[in-house]
C-alpha cells in the first residue's frame, strides 16, 4: 500500500500540473503531520549538522550537501550535482551527475524523468557516501510575493500560502514546491526551509516598486525583483573584503538571466527585474525592457497569440534573438572575431548594463563604495568589465583570477572599487537554514 507521504506527492504533482494556482488542502494536512514532528525538534543538541540544498527547476534538480559545525559556523560542501532532462515529454534521457569536490562520483541515466526519481537517487547517494541524517533541506523558491519577505520554515500553512503564489512564477514555483513535498517524503526527519529570490528586495521603497498604472492595477502588479539570494551573498562578501560593516554598491548578476541591484547600506533599494524575471536587461533568450506597444502590435497587427508572444519574449529574444546564440561566451568570441551579429548582440548587452550603472550611481547620489560583477559572464569576462566601466571607473585585470573568491580589478587611485565576486547561492541558502535552526 502506498504510504501517506508518497500519496501526497502524487496528488501534489497531479494538482500542480492541472492548476498551478493552488494545492488541494488534503495534501497539506498530510504534510502537516510530517512537519509538526520536525519543527519541534531541538537542533542545538548536535554540533555537526548536515544540510541539503535543493534548486528545483522546470527540467532540472540541482543539489549541494553541506556539513555545518554549529559551534564555529563553518560550512563546507560534501557532495554536489545536478539531474537534467526531467521532462514529461521524455525526448531526452534524464541524466544525473554527482561530484565530491572536483571528483566525479556518478554520471548516469536515472530510471524516470521526474523530480521525485532524481531526489530518490540523490538521497541514496548521500546515504551511501556521506550522511544518514539530514537535519534540514533548504529550497530555492523563486517568488515569495509580499507574503514572504524573509526565509521561513515551511509548515502546512506556509505551503498553502506558497501555492497561492504559483501564478506569479508558473515556470518556477510549482517545481520549487514539488521539491519541498518530495524532500519531506524522502527526508522525513529534516526541517524544510524556503529561501526566496524575491526576499532580499523586500526593502525596495514604494516609489521604486510602484508601476505608473491606474491605482487598482498598480496595487496588484508591482516590482518584486529576483536573484536576491545571489545579490545579498556577493554584497556581504564585498563588504567583508572592503573591511566595512555596511556598503553602498551596484551589483551586477550577469548569467543567462541578468539583473542589477542598487544597494544602500547593504539593503536593496531598486533592481532591474520587475513583476517577473522578464524585465530589465536583455538576457540569454529574454528580451528585457521593451516598449509595451510592441506587444500590442504583435497581438493586434502581426496575428500572434498571447502564448506565442510570451515565447518570443522569454525564449527567442535577448542575445539569442540578435545573434542566434544565447551563450554569452559564444557571443563574446564572435565579438572578438568581428562577426557583425555577435558584435551587435554584445554591444547591446554591454550598453544596457552600463546604462543601469549610470542610473543607479545617480540614485545613490554618486556615493558608491563598489561595483560588483558576478554570475557566469559577470565573473568571467574582462571584455565586459572594460566596456561597462569605460570612462567611469578605470579597471585593470593584473590581479584578476577566476580562482579568486574576490578579485579587485580597480585601477590605482579609483575612489570606487570594482570587484569580481564569485556567487554561491547554495552556500547562502545553507546559511539561512542554520539561522532558522538555532
Amino acid at each position: 500500500m502506498m504510504n501517506n507521504s508518497r500519496l501526497l506527492l502524487r496528488r501534489f504533482q497531479r494538482t500542480t500540473s492541472k492548476n498551478t494556482k493552488r494545492i488541494v488542502l488534503e495534501p497539506t494536512r498530510v504534510f502537516s503531520r510530517v512537519m509538526t514532528r520536525v519543527i519541534s525538534r531541538d537542533f542545538s543538541t548536535q554540533t555537526k549538522q548536515d544540510i541539503l540544498v535543493l534548486n528545483a527547476g522546470s527540467s532540472s534538480l540541482k543539489f549541494n550537501l553541506f556539513s555545518v559545525d554549529m559551534g564555529s559556523n563553518s560550512v563546507s560542501s560534501v557532495l554536489n550535482g545536478a539531474a537534467n532532462g526531467l521532462t514529461v515529454t521524455g525526448d531526452v534521457d534524464p541524466v544525473i551527475k554527482i561530484k565530491q569536490g572536483d571528483k566525479t562520483l556518478i554520471s548516469d541515466v536515472i530510471s524516470s524523468p521526474t523530480h521525485s526519481a532524481a531526489l530518490s537517487f540523490i538521497a541514496d547517494t548521500i546515504r551511501s557516501h556521506s550522511s544518514e541524517n539530514i537535519s534540514a533541506v533548504g529550497h530555492r523558491i523563486v517568488h515569495g510575493g509580499t507574503v514572504f519577505p524573509e526565509s521561513c520554515i515551511v509548515d502546512d500553512s506556509a505551503l498553502e500560502e506558497l501555492s497561492q503564489l504559483n501564478s506569479l512564477a508558473p515556470l518556477h514555483n510549482p517545481h520549487n514546491l514539488a521539491g519541498i513535498v518530495a524532500a519531506a517524503e524522502t527526508f522525513p526527519g529534516a526541517l524544510q526551509v524556503g529561501v526566496f529570490d524575491t526576499g532580499y528586495h523586500a526593502t525596495i521603497p514604494e516609489h521604486a516598486h510602484t508601476y505608473a498604472l491606474p491605482r487598482q492595477l498598480a496595487n496588484k502588479y508591482r516590482k518584486y525583483g529576483f536573484h536576491g539570494t545571489s545579490h545579498k551573498y556577493v554584497v556581504e562578501q564585498a563588504a567583508q573584503f572592503l573591511g566595512k560593516e555596511r556598503i553602498n554598491a551596484i551589483s551586477f548578476h550577469l548569467g543567462n538571466g541578468c539583473s542589477v541591484a542598487c544597494i544602500k547600506d547593504n539593503k536593496s533599494i531598486d533592481t532591474t527585474m520587475g513583476y517577473t524575471p522578464l524585465a530589465g536587461l536583455p538576457m540569454g533568450s529574454r528580451s528585457g525592457d521593451i516598449d509595451p506597444s510592441i506587444i500590442i502590435k504583435l497581438l493586434q497587427d502581426e496575428g500572434y497569440s498571447s502564448e506565442e508572444v510570451s515565447d518570443i519574449l522569454h525564449s527567442q529574444s535577448g542575445l539569442y534573438g540578435i545573434s542566434g546564440s544565447s551563450d554569452s561566451l559564444t557571443v563574446e568570441r564572435g565579438y572578438k572575431n568581428g562577426d557583425p551579429g555577435y558584435k551587435l548582440a554584445f554591444n547591446v548587452f554591454a550598453y544596457n548594463v552600463k546604462k543601469f550603472l549610470g542610473a543607479y550611481t545617480a540614485i545613490l547620489n554618486n556615493k558608491v563604495d563598489c561595483i560588483i560583477f558576478t554570475g557566469g559572464i559577470g565573473e568571467n569576462s574582462p571584455l565586459l568589465h572594460n566596456l561597462v566601466c569605460e570612462g567611469l571607473h578605470p579597471v585593470t585585470h593584473d590581479n584578476y583570477s577566476r580562482d579568486n573568491q574576490v578579485s579587485d580589478i580597480s585601477a590605482a587611485g579609483s575612489s570606487t572599487r570594482v570587484l569580481v565576486v564569485k556567487t554561491n547561492e547554495e552556500l547562502a541558502i545553507a546559511r539561512e537554514c542554520v539561522k532558522l535552526m538555532r
